[in-house]
């Protein structure tokens, strides 16, 4: 890999300026998903323990939008989730990652994560313990667990914004009177080493002193992404960065700190192109209709791709490299009975929230009142995305498309779709039979995206996070130059890579968190365990 100008180590502090120094067994770079559960874990174990955070305590972010991408806890068995099998899991996850993530890594993961679950979850009360959906529970009669090869699984918990992050916080406080100490409002800065041993890290304080703090067995990078980084985004996520001619495609995340680290110390990037999510791909119906297949075409009127290929994220790959302008999704009245077609996976459309169906049904009744208009709604991002509603096919394309041509294309576009769902198959594409549903019961409406490789926006071509990183093993103890492992270096959440691949796709919604936080409390077992 090329030796980039992030990855040069900077100067060292001078050591008269490191007014303090402080030792644990157990240092923990980031507060967030994963070093709050290895923070727990570890001084449950009976590990000393410090966490540095540059954020403040009481104003902390804490990344998500509440999916939890769970499997086989108890509180899921107790909401009649079915068990999901570990092997068959795996396997469909090296699928996914064409076998380029770290099995040994996914399979810990796998076998742990419904016990980090409910872990997590013991401070809280039986009111709040209620209040999480299970998404997708029960899930329709038509719920396809294998979709063109790849699997998926219901159950995913979902939390309110305000009790996730209290969760989080409750699992500090766990920590904290478990003996572990917190220092918010602290900068890790770098890395220091005793022959190959990295053994302290050197921080500054709100007050803008330096102090060092000594672990005896070891230290944790879990600082997070780099989706804020806009040059690692352009030297590492490359395949987003052919696609973005010019503007910002980079994230909601953070700069790649603790990554950076890492690699000043020796550790090994993961191999280039980078997973993130978004930043690679384009979909129309996102916080709308979800990853419902419906039919999707582009700024021209055309079709361009099977919708359903796998889960939305493959499915939504043609669209980035369709002409700049807006993608469409075209549905009829039946579109609530069709949401109940798609697999479980990141951006479903939960049919079994009330809320996420009323909003819906909302949506719908505004564009009614404005047939023959573009309305404008804004998603759970804060993006706002076009909307459309008529009686007729062609006042739908007259309403969408401002140029003759185009209108003759979605025109033509619709009713050969509807040939190929009377015929059963999708001679064009390929997508399941299944999916194909046809678009015939007025009301007609229509879903936009805008796709612009010059001005990348919400769900197309703009980043979120990205989740790869620095390579380790199965212990999360990062790797040198010769793949050997960095004695008393660990990585965990989205400075670990060996976890996506090239692409962020999930089988269940919200597995890069449940993976920060599953894979962070066994990094702080593993830590608090060592002999030294």
């Amino acid at each position: 890999m090329p030796k980039f100008e992030w990855a040069l180590p900077p100067a060292p502090i001078p050591k008269e300026k490191i007014v303090q120094e402080q030792e644990a067994d157990v240092i923990i770079l980031g507060a967030g998903h994963a070093g709050t559960c290895a923070a727990r874990s570890a001084a449950e174990a009976g590990a000393s323990v410090i966490v540095v955070e540059q954020q403040k305590d009481v104003s902390q972010w804490i990344l998500g939008i509440g999916e939890w991408g769970y499997m086989n806890s108890q509180w899921q068995k107790e909401q009649g989730v079915p068990e999901v099998d570990i092997d068959t899991f795996v396997k469909d996850w090296q699928l996914r990652t064409n076998n380029r993530s770290n099995v040994a890594l996914i399979r810990r993961y796998a076998r742990h994560c419904g016990e980090t679950f409910d872990w997590l979850i013991e401070p809280l009360s039986e009111a709040e313990r209620r209040s999480i959906h299970p998404m997708m529970t029960p899930p329709s009669k038509h719920m396809p667990y294998v979709q063109d090869h790849l699997r998926s699984w219901t159950g995913t918990p979902h939390f309110s914004m305000a009790l996730m992050r209290k969760v989080m916080k409750e699992n500090q406080q766990i920590a904290k009177e478990q003996g572990a100490q917190f220092l918010f409002e602290t900068k890790a800065l770098q890395l220091e080493k005793t022959n190959h041993r990295v053994c302290a890290v050197l921080c500054e304080t709100a007050n803008h002193t330096y102090i060092r703090l000594k672990a005896k067995k070891g230290i944790l990078l879990s600082a997070g992404d780099y989706s804020k980084n806009r040059q690692m985004c352009e030297d590492l996520l490359t395949e987003m960065a052919d696609l973005v001619d010019e503007g910002d495609f980079c994230g909601h995340g953070w700069n790649g700190d603790g990554i950076r680290m890492g690699v000043w110390a020796g550790g090994r990037l993961e191999p280039r192109s980078h997973a993130g999510m978004g930043g690679n791909y384009s979909f129309p119906g996102f916080d709308t209709i979800g990853s419902t297949a419906t039919l999707r075409l582009n700024t021209h009127g055309q079709r361009y791709s099977n919708e359903g290929f796998g889960t939305h994220v493959l499915a939504a790959i043609p669209g980035a490299k369709q002409p700049n302008g807006l993608l469409w999704s075209l549905f009829d009245s039946n579109i609530l009975a069709e949401t109940t077609y798609q697999a479980a996976c990141h951006a479903s459309f939960d049919y079994t929230d009330s809320n996420r169906v009323q909003d819906l049904v909302d949506l719908m009744g505004r564009a009614q009142q404005h047939k023959g208009e573009m309305i404008f709604h804004t998603d759970v991002a804060g993006d706002v995305r076009p909307f459309a509603c008529a009686d007729t096919i062609e006042d739908l394309a007259a309403t969408i498309y401002p140029q003759i041509e185009d209108q003759q294309h979605m025109i033509q576009a619709v009713a050969r779709y509807d040939q190929l769902c009377a015929l059963g198959k999708d001679e064009d594409f390929g997508k399941e039979a299944f999916l194909m549903h046809p678009i015939q019961k007025p009301p007609f409406y229509a879903s936009g995206q805008y796709k612009d490789s010059h001005r990348p926006f919400g769900q197309s071509m703009k980043l979120l996070v990205t989740v790869s990183g620095l390579l380790t093993d199965a212990y999360q103890n990062v790797l040198d130059a010769n793949f050997e492992p960095i004695p008393g270096l660990y990585a965990s959440g989205n400075c670990c890579g060996g976890r996506f691949g090239l692409q962020y796709t999930t089988s269940i919604p919200g597995q890069s968190i449940s993976m920060a936080q599953t894979l962070g409390r066994l990094a702080g077992i593993d830590m608090a365990k060592l002999v030294i």
